[in-house]
């Protein structure tokens, strides 16, 4: 029965026997039998940026833990975690002056989402409320951030729970319209947003959130350029925040400390998670500009959110420790260049008839498959196209991060890179080699 109720909870299927994982090391994942696997998606997705078993990392839980691991937040703080805290502040874009942690991307957004609300009551606004994001997109997996995100496929059982916050259109390049350049397409996706908060009175809008370049849901869809920009100045125009969600793209990932600064923006709000601890614990936070905690200092009220997790000693060790090996590693930089030189070698796959698009920034990199290449028709989801790419991938030792829905929530086929920072070109090389392998298999074999 124990091993029926993991497979039911933790294992997409659960008739299939998943191989046991003993141990890893670098970018490499180890089974029982010995075998390695090449892990191309840092855990679930972009978790493990720092690689796997680093022995200074075990140290530091062994020291903090014997320390304190938790703490009565509400009466105490410690030295490890208000140093934690400077040194995340250090690494934010200019003007962020206030962070707290929590354990999962899903309670940063949130947390993020509820910071805006309590911000504008705080200013004394209280129409405002609603939460524009975009069709397509993911931001947490609790009802509430599935119903401000876009994707139908998971929200669809919990209907009945959903308040319908608006949605607006997902901004990528790759399905713009065919009449439109790429500036007129983001006027497009700009009046969009306008017209939205126009028909919905845009004294009732909190907040506009987006991911710098889309991860999961879509498969590392970057903003077109001018995009973010654009969507920041009408938030401005019309008095909502700008909350990046970075729980994918943030802590070098994409090749800069957070994925909105390639896109010439500083947000109101980060949400962080995933690469903050490089998969070695359940950490997240909220960094919040200067502008936002003004006014909660200025009437001395504090933020009302609170998690048992939040704000722990044990995580601030560990997220300390990360933020000095990114930057004693170089891994930004190094993700930048090594995501360059992988997302070169991935030009290759355009050779296959269902390779419709390769794209992304970084170390977060997508391939979106279709069953057409001129009209970039999907093939129909029963195919499960990018699933069996990821499942003859695994045969061949590489781990992927396969996902469907990419064109309307629906239909659509990509699949995710993200492999550790770390990574180097020959590991580049055998990602690549494996992914035209096993498009070439799946092409050659029908449903």
């Amino acid at each position: 029965m124990k091993s029926l109720i993991r497979s039911a909870v933790v294992c997409p299927d659960a008739t299939k026997k998943y191989p046991a994982i003993v141990y890893g090391k670098g970018i490499y994942l180890y089974d029982e039998s010995g075998k390695g696997y090449l892990d191309a998606s840092s855990g679930s997705a972009a978790v493990s940026n720092l690689g796997y078993g680093i022995p200074e990392i075990a140290e530091i839980i062994r020291e903090q833990s014997l320390k304190v691991s938790v703490l009565p937040t509400h009466v105490f703080s410690s030295r490890v975690v208000d140093d934690y805290f400077d040194a995340l502040v250090d690494f934010a874009p200019p003007g962020f002056s206030k962070v707290w942690t929590v354990t999962s991307g899903t309670e940063a957004v949130e947390s993020a989402i509820k910071l805006a609300l309590q911000y504008h009551r705080v200013k004394g606004d209280e129409k405002r409320y609603k939460i524009v994001s975009r069709h397509t997109s993911y931001h947490g997996n609790s009802v509430f951030m599935l119903d401000i995100g876009g994707m139908p496929i998971r929200k669809k059982i919990y209907d009945q729970w959903m308040n319908h916050f608006p949605h607006i259109s997902a901004a990528n390049t790759y399905r713009k319209p065919d009449h439109l350049d790429e500036e007129a397409y983001v006027d497009m996706l700009a009046d969009e947003f306008e017209q939205t908060l126009l028909e919905g009175d845009p004294g009732t809008f909190a907040a506009f959130i987006a991911e710098p370049v889309v991860g999961a849901a879509m498969g590392a869809v970057p903003a077109p350029p001018g995009y973010l920009e654009r969507m920041y100045h009408i938030c401005r125009k019309y008095g909502l925040l700008f909350i990046s969600d970075e729980v994918l793209a943030g802590f070098g990932r994409v090749g800069t400390r957070f994925g909105v600064e390639k896109f010439n923006v500083i947000p109101d709000i980060i949400a962080a998670g995933k690469g903050i601890s490089g998969g070695y614990f359940p950490l997240s936070a909220v960094l919040a500009s200067r502008e936002v905690m003004e006014p909660f200092v200025q009437q001395n009220l504090p933020f009302l959110g609170g998690h048992t997790y939040a704000c722990n000693p044990l995580g601030a060790a560990i997220g300390r420790f990360v933020l000095t090996y990114i930057a004693e590693q170089n891994l930004v930089q190094k993700a930048e260049i090594q995501g360059r030189y992988l997302k070169e070698k991935l030009q290759y796959l355009y050779k296959h008839d269902i390779v419709g698009d390769v794209r992304g920034e970084g170390l977060l990199l997508g391939i979106e498959l279709v069953q057409d290449k001129v009209t970039k028709k999907p093939f129909p989801p029963e195919m499960n196209i990018a699933k069996r790419i990821g499942e003859l991938a695994m045969e061949e030792g590489v781990v992927l991060y396969p996902g469907k829905g990419t064109n309307d929530g629906f239909t659509g086929d990509h699949i995710l890179i993200s492999p550790p920072l770390i990574i180097n070109q020959e590991e580049c090389d055998q990602i690549a080699n494996v992914l035209d392998l096993c498009i070439e298999k799946v092409v050659g074999v029908p449903a």
